[in-house]
């Protein structure tokens, strides 16, 4: 059972081993269109949070992001 979902992205580093670093929601390679469309499948108690990131500025770029998206799709948070 999905009790939260947590919003983070990531980009791939450029390294010669594996790097994956956390990045704002909607600055790196995450699908949001298919994770919310997702998400919407679960029970509309099922939070999604933000966390990680580096000020203020940076959480409400973040929930810009993924509210123009759930607009874009439809999608009702």
């Amino acid at each position: 059972q999905i009790v939260s979902c947590h919003a983070k992205d990531i980009t791939l580093g450029q390294s010669l081993t594996v790097q994956l670093d956390e990045c704002c929601p909607g600055t790196g390679g995450l699908d949001y269109p298919t994770y919310l469309h997702e998400l919407d499948r679960l029970s509309s108690d099922v939070p999604l949070m933000l966390e990680h990131l580096p000020d203020q500025d940076a959480y409400a770029a973040a929930a810009a992001h993924i509210r123009s998206v759930a607009a874009a799709e439809g999608i009702t948070l």
